[in-house]
């Protein structure tokens, strides 16, 4: 600093009504301006008094606003560059506004402490019993944090110490969930990102399950770049101990997507672990070289599980996850504009009837090598030629060896116009199907089928009338003649089909599809013939209204099923109903209900019921049995920070779950999370929006 300049300019000053003033930095990188109702200046200790009204601005070489003080009083030192507020003061800069009860400012290095501090940012309030920051952010002691705008906020969290960077991130330490003055859970870190992209989160899900007893399940979401997010699960189960997983989403368009999740726990009193592990990826390779223009990806996908239970007693929102089996696969994939050659490996293993708590493995091939061509000619003849095969090494249920076995298949095709609204279809085909013995007592086969199809479509505007021919002959093993001394005569398929499909609208259609058999050694009325007559409807008068019916119907022994589903409504007020009814039970019906709904149109609460029944009529209004094989009820209602979910559900299995999930607004995304929406569409297609697990 220039010191005798300033003794100058504020001897004037002393004492005196002050306007604005710029106080020069020698560095010249910035400088400060104050406006005050009065101003005294000591020249020994340089310091400036300000008093009334004082507005304190801290300004960059181009004159934009960098902080700005308002207080009742302020002493600037201009020797040290630094500002002493002795009282309450407001601080505003691009991060945010603090609230002081006294502070200091060292404008030089832009760093300072503050008195039971108040930081406003986005909808954020810190306070700290004390507050420094620098200008990387700022560190608060004995602190608290909360995003309600109401005094006493309805909720908040005590921690211990908070460090804050701006549009970065806040990390608390040694944090007590409150609601209200009532001490909730504690948490010993809780971190969270600011900038853009989705937070840092954590869920609870304390509930009640009748074989796992009291639990609180309990999810934790990081973003790591763009591409990436991981989660951890960790969940408390009162009958059944500590549970442990997480889950990884890799997504990068056009050249990698992934999904892996692995969750384990070790029962009271078991001696092994009962696990999990799901997912699987899809990856595009390189080109090897520029002059190759072949597409080379792999792919695979598992669902790998300790025992067939385990689903079903951990995670239940999910379908397909629930079913009791388990399967992995693996392929190699070159794709090049002709053909297509794909190299994989494939195992599942079903429930045992024999011991349900284990396995049964009910098919396996590794390796397996598939080959397949698109339509290409031959000699410029003017017809279309394709091939399909594969060759694996197999192993089918309750075989004790491997099969070596394949088959391919040569069809030429060719499309004829007869009219404008006729086309005829015909194809032919040779299909060579081999099995290379593995095994003492049986010796290789070859055994080849030949055969084809005739189409005719007559296409109209409205829709589409197909009536088809398909033949399918069987040669004798190692032979090239016909299967005549099989039973069935070598005959596998003579059949002609007829199908009907009528779209008058976009809205609705309707399709009716049956076929007869022509084989000669099959001794069958007309009616047994004939295959089941199935036809479908469906009809949407208007965006809010699906409806849709489909029955198979067999001339020889009556209705084979019937299935109809119904659904009205928009996102959060619908009603879903589905009814079937099969040969196989034809005294019952299976009926699923669904319903969302406000109690009223005002009303915070929302909710959303799932009913699935069988019952078997009995007369009019009267049943002969009536049993729910499943009931669920789930509750929203969203508070001034929270954001809340009921969730009742009782299913055959043994299924009896209550659970309760709350989630401050906090949490909620800066914006759309693209990479969890597509990891929930390409992966978890069963989970609700937002849902973070099954």
């Amino acid at each position: 600093m220039k010191a005798g300049k300033f003794i100058c300019l504020f001897a004037l000053l002393a004492a005196s009504p002050a306007g604005a003033y710029d106080l020069p930095s020698a560095t010249g990188t910035h400088r400060v301006r104050f406006e005050a109702d009065s101003a005294g200046f000591n020249e020994y200790t340089r310091v400036v008094g300000l008093e009334g009204n004082v507005r304190l601005e801290e300004l960059s070489p181009e004159g934009k606003q960098l902080k700005l003080i308002r207080a009742r009083n302020l002493s600037v030192d201009m020797a040290s560059r630094t500002v002493v507020s002795p009282s309450d003061f407001v601080m505003d800069d691009d991060t945010g506004t603090v609230y002081g009860r006294s502070g200091f400012y060292d404008y030089g290095n832009n760093s300072g402490r503050i008195t039971d501090g108040r930081f406003l940012i986005r909808n954020f309030v810190f306070r700290g019993r004390s507050v420094k920051f620098d200008s990387e952010g700022y560190n608060f002691r004995k602190a608290s944090l909360t995003s309600c705008d109401e005094e006493p906020p309805h909720y908040r969290l005590r921690a211990s110490r908070i460090r804050l960077y701006p549009d970065r991130y806040f990390l608390a330490y040694n944090t007590v969930f409150f609601l209200g003055k009532i001490p909730v859970f504690y948490f010993p870190v809780i971190y969270k990102p600011m900038g853009r992209g989705t937070p840092f989160v954590s869920y609870f899900y304390p509930g009640y399950d009748e074989r796992n007893g009291l639990f609180v399940k309990s999810n934790y979401m990081y973003r790591l770049n763009p591409n990436t997010r991981v989660k951890a699960y960790l969940d408390y189960f009162a009958r059944r101990g500590v549970g442990m997983g997480g889950e990884i989403d890799y997504n990068q368009a056009e050249k990698n997507i992934t999904n892996i999740s692995a969750y384990r726990i070790r029962e009271y009193g078991r001696e092994t672990d009962r696990w999990g592990l799901n997912g699987g990826y899809w990856h595009s390779f390189n080109k090897f070289n520029e002059s190759d223009p072949a597409q080379y990806y792999s792919q695979s996908f598992f669902r790998l599980i300790s025992d067939p239970a385990f689903n079903n007693d951990f995670f239940r929102t999910n379908p397909f996850a629930v079913s009791p089996d388990k399967q992995a696969s693996l392929a190699f994939t070159r794709k090049t504009n002709y053909t297509v050659t794909r190299l994989s490996a494939y195992g599942r293993d079903e429930r045992s009837a024999a011991d349900p708590e284990k396995f049964r493995k009910a098919y396996e091939s590794a390796p397996r090598l598939d080959f397949n061509t698109v339509p290409f000619t031959v000699l410029r003849l003017p017809v279309l030629n394709s091939f399909a095969g594969y060759f694996e090494n197999a192993k089918e249920a309750d075989l004790p060896y491997y099969q070596k076995k394949g088959r391919g298949a040569w069809t030429v095709s060719k499309t004829v116009p007869l009219s404008r609204r006729l086309i005829l279809s015909p194809s032919a085909f040779y299909d060579q199907a081999v099995f290379l013995s593995t095994a003492p007592s049986a010796g290789d086969a070859w055994i080849g089928r030949y055969g084809g199809s005739l189409n005719l479509r007559y296409d109209r505007p409205w829709g589409s009338m197909d009536l088809r021919y398909a033949n399918t002959q069987r040669l004798r093993e190692n032979r090239f003649s016909v299967d005549r001394s099989s039973v069935d005569k070598g005959q596998e398929l003579e059949s002609v089909y007829a199908d009907l499909f009528i779209m008058a609208r976009s809205s609705a259609y309707f399709r009716a599809r049956t076929s007869y058999d022509l084989r000669s050694y099959y001794t069958a009325s007309f009616a047994r013939r004939l295959s089941p007559l199935i036809t479908e409807a469906y009809y949407a008068p208007r965006p809010s209204l699906d409806l849709y019916a489909q029955n198979s119907y067999s001339f020889a022994s009556g209705n084979q099923g019937f299935v109809a589903q119904a659904s009205a409504g928009d996102k959060e007020r619908y009603f879903g109903l589905g009814v079937a009814n099969y040969s196989t039970d034809p005294e019952a019906w299976v009926l699923s209900n669904t319903f969302g709904f406000r109690p009223w149109r005002t009303s915070k609460w929302r909710a959303e019921a799932v009913l699935r029944y069988r019952l078997v009529p009995d007369g009019f209004g009267k049943f002969q049995s009536f049993k729910f094989f499943e009931k669920a009820v789930t509750l929203y209602r969203e508070f001034h920070d929270f954001r809340t979910r009921w969730d009742f559900r009782v299913r055959s299995g043994g299924v009896k779950e209550f659970f309760f999930f709350v989630n401050l607004k906090m949490n909620d995304p800066v914006r759309y999370d693209s990479l969890e929406e597509k990891s929930r569409q390409f992966w978890h297609p069963w989970r609700q929006e937002g849902a973070v697990r099954d």
